[in-house]
C-alpha cells in the first residue's frame, strides 16, 4: 500500500489484479458491504491495533468509518474516519478530522462549555447545602407535625359528639342540649383555627424550600437554555457539501424538513468522511461504518461488525450530503435474490373462505409502506379480487409463513388470539458465528458465541425503539417491553449455527436482537444489514417456518409449515 501526497488517502490496488470497485455509491443505511470497503477495514483494524495508544483510546467502544475514494488521476484509496472523540481527542493522525473542531480551548465552544459546567457546579452546590437539607427536613417535620395535630384533634371530636348523642338519646333538658350545641360549634371553630393555624406553619417552612429550590430551579433552566444555544450555534457553524458542490449548515438541513438537529449531528463518521472528500477533490466510491471496542449495553454492537448509519442524525444530513452522487437504490439488490420482488407470485399454503395463509417472500412488505412497492396483502388482495385484512406481520427481509383474514370477525379472533399468546410460532434461522466480528489480538474484547456452545435455553431481553435510529431496536430494562425467545440449536457448520426459535412474545425485530446482542445469543442473522451481519448472505435467514392457531370459525386446530429457501 503506497500514499500519494495526502496522508490521510490511504492507497490500495484496484487494478488489473485488485479489488473491483462497485460502479454506483451504496446507500448507508441499507448495503451488503463491499469488499473494497471490508479490506479498508481490514487495514484501519490493523493500523490501531499496532499502537497501544489507539487500542486504548478506541477500546471502550467507537464506530468507525472508511470511504473508498477516487482522486482527479483516477487512483484509488480509503479514507478513515471515527465517530465523536477517541480519547478525548478530534482529531488523529490517519484519520479525517472533523467537520467543525469544538477541542479548541480557547475557541467558543470550549468556552462556552466550561461557563455551562460551571452552572452545572453551581447547581450541585446549591443541592448539597446543608441549610437546604435542614429546611427540607423541617418542612418535613412541620407538615408531619401539623398532620398529627389535626388528626388528634378530630378524633377527639368524634369522641364528643358519640358522647353527645348519646346525652341527646338519654332525654336531656333544654340547658344541657343548649350546652352540648355551643361545645359542637367550638370544636368546629377550634378545628378551622389549628387548620388555618397547620396551613401557615406549613407554608412558612416551604417557603424558606422555596428559597433553594426557585434557585436551583433557575440554575437548570439557564443551563437549559444555554445548553440549547450552544447546540444551535454548533450546528449553525457546521457547514457540510455535497457532491454538487452545495454547502449548507447542519440547521439549515434540518430546519428545511421542519427539525431540530439531535445533539452530534455532523460528529459520526460517515459526514465526516464525505465533507473531506469532497472538500479535498475526492470522488466517493462506497462507504461503511463499523464498530470497535467494547459492546455497548443496549444498542447492539459487536467488534469488526458492520451496521448502518443512524437515521436519526444522518438520515438528513446524508441525504443532502449525497446529492450529486451516482447511487444506488433503497434497496441495492434484492433481498430475496429475485429480479422484481413486488412481482413475485406467493405460495398459497392455505386457503378457505375466511383465511388465507401464503409464503412470503424475503423482501416483500406484508402491509403497505412508505416503499411504493407492491406488499403481500395487495398482490393476494388483487389475486383474489376482494380485500384481505392484516392479522401479524414479518418483517419486510423475514421470510415464511403469514396469516391474513378474508372477513372483520376472522381478523378480530385471529388477532385477540395473537394477543393473548395462543398462535405457537416457530422459525428458522441460521446465525453468522464468524463474519467480522472476531476481537483481533491487540484489544482481545470478547465476542459473545453462546449458540455456539448452548444447545438451547431461553432468552429474556425486554425491547424498546432506538428513536435516533428507527427501525432499530435496542435492549432496555427500565422502559423496553417484556420479550421472550426459546431457541434451539439445529445444526452447525462452518462459520454458521442453524437454529429455531420459538417466540413467546412479538417484539418488532425480537429474534434479530436477541440473536445478535451480547446478552442473547451474540451471533447476528446471516445477512442482516441492521445487527451486523451485512454481506454474509443474499438476504435475511430468517424464516416464519411453522405456526399452529385455531381456526377462527371452527375453532379446530391448524398447524401449517413451511421449508426456508436457505
Amino acid at each position: 500500500m503506497t500514499r500519494t501526497d495526502d496522508p490521510l488517502v490511504h492507497r490500495f490496488d484496484t487494478g488489473e489484479n485488485g479489488m473491483p470497485l462497485p460502479e454506483r455509491f451504496n446507500n448507508p443505511f441499507r448495503y451488503a458491504t463491499a469488499q473494497v470497503i471490508s479490506e479498508a477495514a481490514k487495514t484501519v483494524l490493523g493500523y490501531i491495533s499496532s499502537s497501544e495508544r489507539l487500542v486504548h483510546a478506541f477500546s471502550e467502544g467507537k464506530m468507525l468509518g472508511v470511504l473508498a475514494v477516487r482522486d482527479s488521476e483516477g487512483k484509488t484509496g480509503f479514507l478513515a474516519g471515527f465517530s465523536g472523540l477517541a480519547g478525548g481527542r478530534s482529531v488523529l493522525p490517519y484519520f479525517v478530522p472533523p467537520v467543525l473542531d469544538l477541542t479548541d480551548p480557547t475557541g467558543y465552544f470550549r468556552q462556552e462549555e466550561a461557563r455551562i459546567n460551571g452552572i452545572g457546579s453551581l447547581i450541585k452546590e446549591a443541592e448539597a447545602n446543608p441549610e437546604f437539607g435542614s429546611a427540607i427536613r423541617n418542612a418535613e417535620a412541620v407538615k408531619t407535625g401539623c398532620e398529627k395535630k389535626i388528626r388528634q384533634w378530630k378524633e377527639r371530636m368524634a369522641e364528643s359528639k358519640a358522647r353527645r348523642d348519646a346525652l341527646r338519646l338519654s332525654g336531656a333538658d333544654k340547658t344541657t342540649l343548649e350546652s352540648l350545641i355551643k361545645e359542637s360549634q367550638f370544636e368546629k371553630a377550634q378545628l378551622k383555627r389549628i387548620s388555618a393555624e397547620c396551613k401557615a406553619a406549613v407554608e412558612d417552612a416551604a417557603s424558606v424550600c422555596r428559597k433553594f429550590s426557585d434557585r436551583i430551579a433557575t440554575l437548570k433552566r439557564l443551563r437549559q437554555e444555554k445548553s440549547e444555544k450552544l447546540q444551535e450555534w454548533i450546528s449553525r457553524n457546521m457547514v457540510v457539501e455535497n457532491a454538487l458542490g452545495e454547502k449548507k449548515s447542519v440547521w439549515q438541513i434540518f430546519s428545511e424538513q421542519g427539525l431540530v438537529p439531535p445533539g452530534g449531528t455532523g460528529e459520526c463518521a460517515a459526514p465526516k468522511l464525505l465533507h473531506y472528500a469532497y472538500t479535498h477533490g475526492l470522488e466517493p466510491v462506497a462507504i461503511g461504518e463499523f464498530w470497535y471496542g467494547k459492546d455497548l449495553g443496549n444498542e447492539v454492537r459487536q467488534h469488526g461488525r458492520f451496521y448502518p448509519s443512524c437515521k436519526g442524525k444522518c438520515g438528513p444530513l446524508l441525504k443532502f450530503m449525497m446529492q450529486g452522487l451516482d447511487m444506488e437504490t433503497e434497496h441495492p439488490e434484492p433481498v430475496s435474490g429475485t429480479a422484481d420482488c413486488s412481482a413475485a407470485i406467493p405460495a398459497v399454503i392455505y386457503e378457505d373462505s375466511d383465511i388465507i395463509v401464503a409464503d412470503k417472500p424475503s423482501g416483500m412488505l406484508s402491509t403497505p409502506g412508505k416503499t411504493g412497492e407492491k406488499s403481500l396483502i395487495e398482490i393476494l388482495s388483487e389475486k383474489l379480487g376482494t380485500g384481505l385484512l392484516g392479522v401479524h406481520r414479518l418483517d419486510m427481509d423475514t421470510s415464511g409463513i403469514i396469516i391474513y383474514a378474508k372477513n372483520p370477525c376472522a381478523q378480530k379472533n385471529l388477532q385477540r388470539q395473537f394477543e393473548t399468546g395462543e398462535v405457537r410460532k416457530e422459525y428458522i434461522a441460521l446465525l453468522d458465528t464468524a463474519g467480522n466480528g472476531t476481537p483481533d489480538a491487540v484489544s482481545g474484547l470478547p465476542v459473545s458465541r453462546k449458540a455456539a456452545t448452548d444447545l438451547s435455553g431461553t432468552i429474556s431481553l425486554p425491547l424498546a425503539p432506538d428513536y435516533l435510529d428507527r427501525p432499530r431496536q435496542k435492549v432496555d430494562s427500565g422502559h423496553g417491553k417484556k420479550a421472550v425467545t426459546g431457541y434451539e440449536v439445529i445444526g452447525t457448520g462452518e462459520g454458521w449455527v442453524k437454529v429455531l426459535f420459538r417466540p413467546i412474545t412479538g417484539r418488532t425485530h425480537q429474534l434479530r436482537v436477541h440473536a445478535a446482542h451480547r446478552l442473547g445469543l451474540g451471533c447476528p442473522i446471516k445477512g442482516d444489514r441492521l445487527y451486523g451481519s451485512a454481506g454474509t448472505a443474499g438476504r435475511l435467514c430468517l424464516h416464519a417456518s411453522r405456526i399452529k392457531f385455531r381456526h377462527p370459525v371452527t375453532g379446530l386446530p391448524v398447524e401449517l409449515a413451511s421449508d426456508p429457501e436457505f
